[in-house]
């Protein structure tokens, strides 16, 4: 059986355009069953207005309303920073406008379930927002770089279902980025069956720097599958990567089968000179080529978050943030603690969080 992933061209975020581009693409994919009750869970990693380019902007999740208002709909997520205020995410995604809208709940991932993975033989429970036990998870992430995972897209949007600050103590507990991946696929696959669809927002997408801090291009994509897998697999293809150099890829194909993918819609051409984040090209030298080499001299090779005292505001969101508590409250980094998660990187908006490098990862990177 093939899987299909329809591709869209779509240039602009005119919500006229957007609905007639969804309602198109969705229609190409002939879903054979529509859930009742529909849980959208866009990107809302930050609160940033949608021109920012770090959220799934609201003419996506508006016509995505529009094509399935026949059914019970909520909006949810549960962004990192949890000592920001969920409403002010809500407003400055765009997002209040929309519930407002169409009278649907906004809701912020609180009350948990449970779900048990296993992960080098030992075991996990992770908190997943109990709303999946109602309803279907309708998908919707933004197509950026991220630091650890290459691409940040469906797989990698459905964390955003762990409630709160767990999500930032799970990075203490996988530290290494493959290890990340290898949480992300156990994690997927438990509740793979929970998600009726992913849309991804290509139109204006993020590399380079990203998740939050990258350059935004202009993609001009809408990406529409029903298993989130497939879909990444086909945005690294757009992106110019090789899936399997994108390690939650690889490892979900070593562990699942994979079917055969059949990318139907627009004709597409790949992006040219996509941009990757150089935290992702060093671990991927580090991990695969000068492990040895690096070893003695690691001083000499480094790529470390550091803070821009001149951009910073004080608002402490990378103190709140960090799983392993190594930036003090005088914004000074504690380099033995730090394990390179970058979630200081993520949650910063003022972009006063900066990749600093040392002249060889410059040279290498």
């Amino acid at each position: 059986m093939k899987e299909k992933i329809v591709i869209l061209k779509c240039d602009n975020y005119d919500e006229n355009l957007v609905y007639e581009k969804l309602n198109n693409g969705i229609k190409l994919l002939n879903l054979k069953n529509i859930p009742n009750k529909i849980l959208i869970k866009p990107n809302m990693l930050s609160a940033r207005k949608p021109e920012k380019g770090v959220t799934t902007h609201p003419s996506v999740i508006s016509s995505l309303i529009k094509f399935f208002q026949n059914r019970e709909i909520i909006i949810g997520d549960s962004p990192a920073n949890y000592f920001k205020s969920i409403e002010e995410y809500w407003e400055q995604c765009g997002y209040k406008k929309i519930s407002e809208k169409y009278n649907i709940h906004l809701k912020k991932f609180e009350n948990s379930l449970f779900v048990e993975i296993s992960i080098n033989d030992k075991n996990y429970k992770i908190p997943i927002t109990s709303l999946i036990k109602d309803y279907y998870i309708l998908n919707v992430p933004k197509f950026k770089t991220h630091n650890l995972t290459t691409l940040t897209l469906g797989v990698k949007n459905l964390y955003g279902l762990i409630p709160g600050i767990t999500k930032s103590i799970l990075h203490s507990k996988f530290i290494n980025p493959y290890d990340f991946s290898l949480f992300l696929v156990e994690f997927y696959k438990k509740i793979e069956d929970k998600i009726f669809l992913t849309v991804v927002d290509g139109i204006i997408g993020m590399e380079g720097e990203g998740p939050s801090s990258g350059t935004l291009r202009n993609f001009g994509y809408i990406i529409i599958g029903e298993k989130p897998i497939y879909v990444d697999y086909v945005c690294c293809l757009l992106a110019g990567i090789s899936p399997e150099k994108v390690d939650f890829i690889k490892i979900y194909k070593e562990k699942c089968k994979i079917n055969e993918i059949e990318i139907i819609g627009d004709k597409f051409e790949k992006i040219k000179n996509f941009k990757l984040p150089s935290t992702k090209r060093y671990f991927f030298i580090k991990n695969k080529f000068l492990s040895k080499i690096i070893s003695p001299v690691g001083k000499l090779f480094k790529i470390i978050p550091s803070i821009n005292k001149k951009k910073c505001k004080r608002c402490y969101a990378c103190v709140n943030i960090c799983p392993v508590k190594a930036i003090s409250n005088d914004l000074k980094f504690n380099r033995k603690k730090c394990i390179l998660c970058f979630c200081c990187f993520e949650v910063c908006l003022y972009k006063a969080v900066e990749v600093k490098k040392s002249f060889i990862a410059r040279f290498l990177t």
